[in-house]
């Protein structure tokens, strides 16, 4: 069996563990795809991963980008993924934003500029869900989503508030920074690889309602053998 590596830049731990849920499903017995996160990277002494967003994503880039090619080349890698959620594209390229460019348009921009470059460099993936990877999770289930006018959804990346309606589908939830609000709680980041096997459980159906899920998925299919 053939051993087929992908290098990982992403926002954290969670995002983490839905790479390796995908590698796996699409590892065959002629080729095992292995996902190596480079950023963050596990602490050997404690065993846990830092805390990681956006803002070390694009500090990777800048500080890596003149050896890119390199490092992947050294670690026998067959292509990198950078993987960036968009619902921080305002954050992150405020300008573009302010221009009227999509979240994804403008993350994409905010990486090139990262890594000095007009384009995605050569074997560099950048793989931005609209808003998150939690879109991803929520496409995965079989009962679809609806608009608030009760229309089925059938482009999830339209969804703003993915979290939320996964919290209404019984995910676990902490308070957030408004008291009369609730967020996703994401500890132990390790639940996540349920929610990465529960994805590739009904992937043909999240495929369906993700173009970023289905890019991803693409790319990966494409070693498969």
């Amino acid at each position: 069996m053939a051993r087929k590596l992908f290098l990982l830049v992403c926002e954290g731990e969670t995002d983490l563990y839905i790479f390796q849920a995908l590698s796996e499903y699409f590892s065959t017995d002629e080729a095992q795809l292995t996902i190596k996160s480079l950023s963050p990277q596990l602490d050997a002494t404690s065993g846990t991963y830092p805390k990681h967003g956006f803002g070390e994503v694009l500090n990777w880039c800048s500080a890596n980008k003149q050896k890119l090619q390199v490092l992947i080349d050294f670690q026998g890698a067959r292509a990198l993924f950078v993987q960036m959620d968009t619902d921080i594209a305002k954050q992150a390229n405020p300008g573009c934003i302010e221009q009227g460019r999509s979240a994804r348009e403008c993350c994409q921009a905010r990486l090139n500029q990262g890594f000095n470059a007009l384009e995605e460099p050569p074997r560099c993936h950048y793989i931005l869900p609209t808003q998150s990877t939690e879109t991803w999770i929520l496409a995965s289930h079989i009962e679809p989503e609806s608009d608030e006018n009760g229309v089925e959804i059938s482009d999830y990346e339209a969804i703003k508030d993915p979290e939320q309606r996964l919290i209404r589908l019984g995910y676990p939830s902490k308070k957030g920074k408004n008291k009369s609000s609730r967020k996703m709680n994401k500890q132990p980041a390790s639940k996540y690889r349920e929610y990465g096997k529960r994805l590739t459980e009904n992937l043909p159906l999240a495929r369906q309602r993700s173009r970023e899920l289905e890019r991803l998925c693409g790319l990966l299919a494409a070693n498969s053998t």
